[in-house]
């Protein structure tokens, strides 16, 4: 409740189907909090092996190196979209491969993403914490506001990061994503500088 407004519910079309309501913190720095919830129903859940990316043991500055040394211009000469393009994931694949661990896991252990390392565990913990304190009144909303705003740009970054490298290893069963994410990158805001010169005319 907030100032005798509903702002977040939990439907459901059966009673009993939903228990164990939660508030988790804010969602950003709006009115709105996340709510966790249990669904009381038994269920089996299949477990099986997958492999991942282990980010938490990637060594990313060997892998920006390693990108860093290859002669682009020369390598890319005189070649089509697509070839490029494949010599340019093959080099990253490569990098990839020395760069990034694999590791095999249960998919019952999957709720945590794969770009969630311990850095960002602390950010998101961090976050939690400073929105205890400013619900109870220990620390001021500005300080709160930027805790939260660090959290979501280590978390934007991390995803980031992982959405290029699983375009550019899906890429060839998934040209329609990898080609919208390339031109949402190249897409960019021009200004008009002032029209007006030193003596304030036209």
């Amino acid at each position: 409740m907030r100032r005798g407004a509903m702002l977040d519910l939990v439907l459901t079309n059966k009673e009993g189907l939903v228990g164990d309501v939660k508030l988790k913190g804010s969602l950003g720095c709006n009115d709105h909090e996340m709510v966790e919830f249990k669904i009381l129903r038994a269920a089996r859940r299949a477990h099986r092996k997958l492999t991942t990316l282990d980010f938490r043991r990637a060594g990313f500055g060997l892998f920006r190196d390693l990108l860093g040394r290859i002669p682009w211009d020369k390598a890319l000469e005189g070649r089509g979209a697509q070839d490029s393009w494949l010599i340019f994931k093959g080099h990253l694949l490569q990098a990839q491969e020395g760069c990034i661990p694999t590791k095999r896991k249960s998919s019952k252990n999957t709720r945590r993403p794969p770009w969630m390392n311990k850095e960002l565990l602390g950010k998101v913990k961090q976050k939690k914490e400073a929105y205890r304190g400013w619900k109870q009144g220990q620390i001021a909303w500005e300080e709160y506001r930027g805790t939260v705003r660090a959290a979501r740009a280590q978390v934007r970054k991390a995803k980031a990061l992982m959405i290029e490298l699983n375009l550019a290893r899906d890429v060839k069963d998934n040209k329609k994503s990898f080609y919208r994410y390339v031109s949402d990158k190249r897409k960019s805001t021009e200004n008009l500088g002032p029209l007006q010169n030193e003596q304030a005319t036209w």
